[in-house]
């Protein structure tokens, strides 16, 4: 899926409903049957490469931060749970320069109630350093993703190979607006059986402020520097 040949099929992004979806997200050791279950029977209907840079908290709460290719600000929310089905919400999806409201959902979110002034929202690259500098709290890591995504019956699966650092894990997630549809989708991918974790539950043991793994330089795509 990941290697070499890999092809961009499509890059459709499909915004997230106002109301939030049910996601459960597995990372199996090895193989799991659901893998080719999903090329046989489910149908393909994208496929991407890219870089997002995930701001994870000394403190996990129920948000997860990231910049999505490094460029657009996303904060997700769970908001409650059916069983060991989760319900995310996006509260923030929002480009560059940051206005006062995401700033401070921003802020919320990373547990860090001194705020953000308007020069640290102006760009990826402010906000990276402003951590990096003065924020020791808050650890910025890149993921790097490949990912195949299906769709059937108003649920949609991915197949994702995530690595960030030395680090690589392959991933399976389902996401639908209603309930009905991905415990359907569990049950015909026997998923149910795996842990449900967030890319959250997952990085911050390992890239958090307190893991063990070193420390990795983040790189914005943008060319922006704060001013000397």
């Amino acid at each position: 899926m990941t290697g070499a040949g890999f092809v961009v099929l499509a890059t459709r992004r499909r915004a997230a409903p106002q109301d939030g979806r049910f996601e459960y997200r597995v990372w199996p050791a090895h193989g799991h049957p659901a893998l080719s279950r999903l090329q046989r029977a489910w149908p393909l209907v994208a496929a991407e490469r890219r870089s997002d840079i995930y701001l994870l908290p000394a403190t996990p709460g129920r948000a997860l931060v990231k910049l999505r290719d490094g460029e657009r600000l996303e904060i997700k929310r769970r908001t409650h749970d059916v069983g060991t089905i989760q319900h995310w919400e996006m509260p923030v999806s929002a480009r560059f320069p940051l206005g006062r409201r995401h700033r401070a959902a921003l802020a919320e979110a990373l547990n860090l109630p001194g705020g953000f002034d308007v020069e640290t929202g102006q760009s990826p690259a402010h906000l990276l350093a402003a951590l990096g500098d003065a924020v020791p709290a808050v650890a910025a890591q890149t993921v790097r993703k490949s990912r195949v995504l299906f769709e059937r019956r108003d649920c949609r699966a991915e197949i994702t190979r995530v690595a960030a650092g030395g680090w690589s894990r392959l991933s399976i997630a389902l996401e639908a607006c209603a309930l009905p549809a991905i415990a359907m989708a569990l049950d015909d991918l026997r998923l149910g059986s795996l842990p449900n974790l967030s890319y959250g539950a997952v990085l911050g043991p390992l890239f958090g402020p307190s893991a063990p793994w070193p420390r990795l330089l983040i790189h914005a795509r943008s060319d922006e520097r704060r001013p000397q």
